[in-house]
């Protein structure tokens, strides 16, 4: 790997394996891999104060013991943040393509059975075989269409009339008599077609509702409760942040003339209030990414609506006031009506799926955890009571407290992150705490990247003090693994780490038959010995190597090309055999 201290950190995840292990908790190797690499920047629970190529086996026992501890505590924030983390990146039922080829994979899986058994039956077919494929083809198109519980006879007596209405006892013989890769294909047109009568007798008010499913109500109640699901999640979490933010600001004051801040209580203690504060909002995040995407869905569900409603009308137009018409004719119409259907239900399927992700990110939030940032914001407020004066710091001071830490983090990868929401002359003071951005700023024009501000007193310190203003930023941001994760920059950090380093390719390749020469000057320090800027030298050199190559034979050097076959076998007269 490419990190230099892999070995550690290698030891580190297998010991905090073995440990879960031991307490019967599954364990995620990578997750395990993603929390170790990540955590282990954080200056509050990492060991940023150790040299990891000796590290100290009091600091690996003390890091090993908080990782396993925020595994077994529910309401540890910066674990729930990880956790956060780790099911978006995981999470790839969010994506509507994904969704769709797995659940069509899963279908073709269970459905391959059946439709081996329809194509086994031989060309020469009893009466009783025509009945069982007449049958397995009724199964096989409720299943593979959607319409309602394959073992649901009316659903199946409903299936038989518009298969009947297709196909009858003649025609089906004829489809045994094609060829297999022909019969599979005419099976999947022929049950788009039955499929698509289904949908269409039984659209519109009279529709049989409790045999047949109805995918255009299923979608608007699933709807409904998504659209309600994610208001209630999201105002909920913005009055818990918002409550963490107040209690925040009640203790601080930035004199932004005398570059002084003032606070109540010690900024460690806020800092109690503001992991809170980084885990609500992550989770407003995840949901708000969640909830972009659901509206993506709806809005092709609003479009795939409009087709339905179309291809309806025109069968309608089509089967008005004629008594016959030609199947070339109308047969298509209920092929097209089935695959809108089967649209319908890969955004039901998606809208599905996007409700287990939601489901499953607002459970890493828990009502002890809610609980816990109350009395936590109570002991607060109660701390700063006993203290009538508030201390105070120049900003310069809380700039430098970070300074002496290393981070892999670059200033450029800012541009990637959504930090116009907070302050960030506060969190380049405060290294971290977050309060509520009022105004946004672009200070570097080299870079875009936009920064929030309470006021335009704190964008315009921010411009004037830009280098220190930008270096503690970073430093608070890259050395606070709540912070990385929130605004999305952990990838950043660790893409080196988990990913193998490139094998160089061989300067040289063996060859048996020749030995080829090899000229290297490659302007390393060792070599500029023999550089020169003499153009006449670089002449002389270039015939030199020319005349050299000319030399050099083409043909295999053994023994061989003298004639001399089996040579070791062979004897040669002296010159004293010879007289």
């Amino acid at each position: 790997m490419s990190h230099t201290h892999q070995k550690a950190l290698d030891d580190i995840c297998r010991s905090i394996e073995s440990q879960l292990e031991e307490r019967d908790i599954e364990v995620d190797r990578e997750f395990i891999a993603f929390v170790v690499h990540l955590l282990i920047r954080d200056v509050r629970l990492g060991l940023l104060r150790t040299d990891l190529s000796k590290p100290s086996t009091c600091h690996i026992r003390a890091f090993v013991n908080n990782v396993i501890s925020g595994f077994l505590d529910d309401t540890d924030t910066t674990m729930a943040n990880l956790r956060l983390s780790w099911i978006m990146k995981k999470g790839h039922g969010i994506k509507l393509s994904y969704v769709r080829e797995q659940y069509e994979k899963d279908y073709q899986q269970q459905l391959k059975r059946l439709i081996d058994d329809i194509l086994q039956y031989p060309e020469t077919c009893s009466k009783v075989q025509l009945d069982q494929l007449f049958s397995k083809m009724q199964v096989f198109i409720v299943a593979t269409n959607h319409l309602g519980c394959p073992k649901n006879h009316v659903l199946l007596k409903l299936t038989a009339k518009a298969l009947h209405s297709v196909i009858g006892r003649s025609d089906l013989q004829n489809y045994v008599l094609k060829k297999k890769y022909h019969r599979q294909e005419y099976l999947k047109r022929l049950a788009d077609t039955v499929a698509g009568i289904v949908i269409y007798n039984n659209d519109g008010p009279d529709g049989d509702r409790e045999n047949v499913r109805n995918i255009i109500g299923d979608l608007q109640m699933a709807q409904a409760n998504t659209n309600a699901a994610f208001d209630a999640a999201l105002e909920r979490l913005k009055e818990l942040s918002s409550r963490c933010q107040t209690a925040i600001s009640e203790q601080l004051q930035f004199d932004c003339k005398e570059t002084t801040l003032y606070y109540g209580v010690a900024l460690a203690q806020l800092d109690r209030i503001n992991q809170f504060t980084i885990t609500f909002n992550m989770l407003m995040r995840c949901l708000v990414a969640l909830q972009s995407s659901y509206e993506h869905t709806t809005y092709l569900l609003s479009v795939e609506t409009g087709r339905y409603d179309c291809v309806v009308a025109k069968i309608n137009a089509t089967l008005a006031m004629r008594t016959s018409i030609e199947s070339e004719l109308i047969f298509p119409h209920f092929v097209y009506l089935a695959k809108v259907w089967a649209n319908l239900n890969h955004y039901f399927n998606h809208i599905v799926e996007l409700n287990k992700l939601r489901e499953r990110v607002e459970a890493q939030i828990t009502s002890g955890m809610v609980q816990r940032s109350k009395e936590t914001i109570a002991e607060i407020q109660e701390l700063a009571k006993r203290h009538s004066e508030m201390r105070k710091c120049s900003f310069n001071q809380r700039m430098d407290t970070l300074k002496k830490f290393q981070t892999d983090g670059n200033f450029c990868s800012l541009a990637q992150a959504d930090i116009q929401e907070f302050c960030a002359l506060a969190m380049a003071v405060t290294n971290g705490l977050l309060l509520p951005a009022k105004v946004v700023r672009k200070l570097c024009m080299n870079v875009d990247i936009k920064f929030g501000f309470q006021d335009e007193t704190y964008a315009r310190i921010g411009e004037l003090w830009f280098e220190r203003f930008i270096t503690a930023l970073r430093q608070s941001i890259f050395n606070n693994a709540n912070l990385v994760l929130l605004f999305q920059l952990d990838h950043i950090l660790i893409a080196k780490e988990l990913q193998p380093v490139p094998a160089e390719p061989p300067k040289t390749k063996d060859f048996i038959g020749q030995t080829e020469m090899v000229v290297t000057n490659d302007l390393k320090p060792a070599n500029w010995i023999n550089v020169t800027w003499n153009a006449w030298d670089y002449h002389r050199e270039t015939i030199h190597l020319a005349e050299i190559r000319k030399r050099q034979t083409r043909d295999t050097q053994s023994t061989i090309t003298y004639g001399k076959r089996n040579a070791q076998n062979q004897t040669y007269n002296v010159r004293h055999h010879l007289r």
